[in-house]
């Protein structure tokens, strides 16, 4: 009995490509090799098939779903056979990273490399790719075997995953394409289905430059937000004018937000002028609230004591040094929410002249601001940047999250009154069940200064490391066959295309 059964689709392939994957799995060194071809007739692939049995083996433990054109390596066999004494008996998908076969002058390789299991993001684009491991059991259950080898590999991915009990990212090259097409496929349609079938109230938009799908969930109910802003009254010059801080921030918020059911709580420290606090009841209204703090500055604390003193379902943690740019920003992260697993959605940040501040955290192992001071164009490897996905952590100076979660976990540590109460926060709130959100759909200003680092403090580096060190070590939304200690998704070798690719492409490029 063969474990595994090999499936491609042969619909609009040339018959070199067919023969470059029956040559792969030849060389697999298996006693049985069958090979399951579909959109083809079995006279055309039979020439090609030496010494492999061609149609369905329905005893295989494992279907591998190949494209025409790609090979399967030894090391995604190895993954699947030793999955559960490695994982676990529950994983029902395998998926891992692939090596782009591209003729170059510097003969060096290309990678993707994947993250763990992002559902969010599959549902934004193919980030899987074409190559996938499933059980012969969830196969049957998704679908069947001819529906899904013919079928495209975006709804595939989707319909094998949203069946899964499991799913497993390996970081082994589990298959070799020639294809030099570095942008996973979305397909709209796909995606509608698979909505339908999860029962998700979304519309469904389809950007064919990049391309990718964007999620617009619906709002059932428009509940009460409360927007906490922790302030010392500082200003400087904005767009030529001095202006304070946070008198900028509710102004904006207020003036520019479609969405307008939220209460505004201020936590100014004693030394917040006069002034500021006059301005602050003007544009703030009936709305707001300020509280007096007269305590050693303590970021963490002075959140937890405005959320302590607001009354809204939802908290969005707000920097005074923060403007909104879109004005369906705080109704797009409130949408994520129907969504009821959850705990956070950070929205994507940039500097005053509009390079990106924040395109969500990874762990590298130090917590790192994605692609932080690259032009607001930028798509990132993979078109990271440009699709909603899952993340270990969202800075805080934007941060919206259910009061229900905040309190369960105990809102901030005060044990981080500086940095890393965000990550810390994050990680509370994964570790208690709920997700994490990153959305390129909505945008806000963080005038923070370029040049600004943030003071280490090693008490608090340390105490992180000790809560949180083996996330922090291996992230699972990072890879890691990535370069570690800087904030681009880029490849484990030191070149300029190594760089470029990392940055994404710079001009349109559409679906292959």
């Amino acid at each position: 009995m063969s474990r595994f059964l090999f499936a491609t689709s042969g619909a609009d392939a040339m018959s070199e490509s067919l023969a470059i994957t029956a040559k792969s799995i030849r060389g697999l060194g298996l006693s049985r090799r069958p090979w399951f071809v579909t959109g083809v007739s079995r006279d055309a692939v039979a020439p090609l098939a030496r010494r492999i049995t061609l149609g369905d083996n329905p005893s295989a433990e494992w279907v591998i779903f190949l494209a025409a054109g790609d090979s399967v390596t030894r090391d995604a066999l190895h993954v699947a056979a030793t999955i559960e004494d490695t994982v676990g008996s529950t994983i029902d998908v395998i998926y891992g990273d692939t090596r782009h076969d591209i003729k170059r002058s510097d003969r060096l390789p290309t990678y993707q490399r994947r993250p763990t299991f992002s559902p969010e993001r599959l549902r934004s684009h193919n980030y899987i790719g074409d190559f996938i491991m499933a059980r012969r059991s969830l196969v049957n259950a998704a679908g069947g075997l001819e529906m899904l080898t013919s079928t495209d590999a975006h709804d595939r991915n989707l319909r094998l995953t949203e069946c899964a009990r499991g799913v497993h990212r390996t970081t082994a090259i589990c298959n070799v394409t020639p294809s030099d097409n570095l942008l996973p496929d979305a397909n709209p349609e796909a995606v509608a289905r698979h909505l339908v079938r999860r029962g998700i109230d979304a519309e469904v938009e389809f950007d064919a430059e990049t391309p990718a799908v964007r999620l617009r969930r619906r709002l059932r109910r428009h509940p009460k937000i409360s927007v906490i802003i922790p302030t010392r009254g500082s200003s400087a010059t904005l767009r030529g004018a001095l202006t304070p801080f946070v008198v900028n921030a509710v102004r904006t918020l207020t003036e520019r937000s479609t969405y307008q059911n939220f209460e505004v709580i201020v936590v100014a420290d004693t030394p917040t002028p006069a002034e500021v606090r006059t301005e602050l009841s003007v544009v703030g209204g009936d709305r707001l609230l300020i509280i007096d703090y007269d305590k050693p500055f303590n970021f963490a604390v002075k959140n937890n004591i405005g959320v302590a003193h607001s009354n809204g379902e939802f908290v969005l943690l707000l920097n005074d040094d923060t403007e909104i740019i879109s004005p369906n920003a705080l109704e797009t992260m409130l949408a994520i929410f129907e969504d009821g697993n959850v705990g956070i959605v950070g929205p994507k940040l940039y500097f005053e002249d509009g390079t990106i501040q924040s395109a969500g955290h990874v762990f590298t192992p130090d917590p790192t601001d994605m692609y932080r001071l690259q032009p607001s164009t930028t798509r990132g490897a993979h078109n990271y940047v440009r699709v909603q996905r899952e993340a270990s952590s969202v800075i805080a100076a934007c941060l919206l999250t259910p009061r229900s979660v905040f309190e369960k976990v105990g809102g901030l540590s005060t044990q981080f009154p500086g940095n890393w109460n965000d990550i810390d926060y994050a990680l509370k709130v994964q570790q208690a069940g709920h997700s994490v959100i990153f959305t390129p759909h909505a945008e806000f200003f963080h005038f923070e200064s370029k040049t600004r680092v943030a003071l280490r403090i090693e008490a608090e580096v340390a105490k992180l490391g000790n809560r949180w060190g083996d996330i922090l070590d291996d992230d699972p939304y990072f890879n890691p066959r990535l370069q570690r200690f800087i904030n681009l998704w880029r490849s484990d070798f030191h070149t300029d295309r190594s760089y470029e690719e990392a940055l994404g492409p710079t001009a349109p490029i559409s679906s292959k």
